[in-house]
């Protein structure tokens, strides 16, 4: 008997087991408004996952139709969404195809710290690049390489070669080093060559040189000078977005974006 209600109890568990649903993890990417293929979500996720493990932070991207109550409805969204799910501090990228805004927010005050004004502004010129061509799957992207290499430049994630490889790539420190041996070695041979050279007696006189020397002397003069000035025309305001551009954020955000 004792053996039966142990079965019983085992079959109960596995069919309760079956029936709950299957949570995932904390996602970094929620396409609510379908704009990235299942390919890119998978991708976008797995970057976002690699900077927040790798900097101790919340990376996340949103997209909506959702309506917000100011004139870009990106910002309330992120804005409310990020200090909600997230609030000891993140840096996220919303898309709102509500009235076609975006938004990069920075919240807590380490994301701050390293996402000041200049660089919030920079990262969402670059993302609208891909926004106006309608490329919303490389405009996420272009937000996480920007985050990446912010995070990992304020880090110093490769000590003094930092700067050089974010910006320059792997391959760019390889050749430089490969420069660096070259002329070492060249260096090297150069002085061993100069150590086993033997001076030759040279005579001072020109008539000792078996066809003798004939010296012709000339001498430049400079006559004249000619000078071209061209008007340089002035750099007409404007800044990105179809919609215009903005950046500040609410208190204790700091944000940048506009529409497209």
């Amino acid at each position: 008997m004792k053996q039966f209600w142990k079965y019983l109890m085992i079959i109960c568990a596995m069919v309760l087991m079956i029936q709950m649903p299957v949570y995932a993890a904390s996602s970094h990417v929620d396409d609510e408004a379908s704009l990235f293929t299942d390919q890119e979500i998978q991708e976008l996720e797995e970057f976002a996952a690699r900077i927040s493990q790798d900097f101790d932070t919340n990376v996340f991207i949103l997209t909506d139709y959702e309506s917000g109550f100011s004139d870009n409805y990106a910002r309330d969204v992120i804005e409310s969404y990020g200090t909600q799910h997230y609030p000891e501090g993140y840096i996220g990228y919303m898309i709102n195809m509500a009235d076609r805004s975006y938004w990069v927010d920075a919240y807590g005050d380490r994301e701050r710290g390293y996402f000041n004004q200049s660089k919030t502004d920079s990262i969402a010129e670059a993302a609208y690049d891909d926004l106006a061509d309608g490329e919303f799957g490389q405009s996420a992207r272009t937000f996480l390489n920007k985050v990446d290499k912010t995070f990992k430049i304020k880090t110093n994630a490769y000590g003094p070669f930092t700067k050089l490889i974010v910006n320059k790539g792997i391959l760019a420190l390889g050749t430089g080093m490969s420069l660096v041996g070259a002329l070492l070695i060249a260096g090297i041979m150069t002085m061993s060559r100069v150590g086993k050279h033997r001076d030759k007696k040279v005579s001072v006189r020109a008539d000792a040189y078996q066809d003798g020397l004939n010296l012709v002397a000339r001498d430049d003069r400079l006559i004249r000078t000619y000078q071209t000035r061209v008007r340089k025309p002035k750099p007409t305001s404007g800044g990105h977005g179809g919609g215009g551009f903005s950046g500040g954020g609410s208190a204790g955000h700091t944000g940048s974006g506009g529409h497209f």
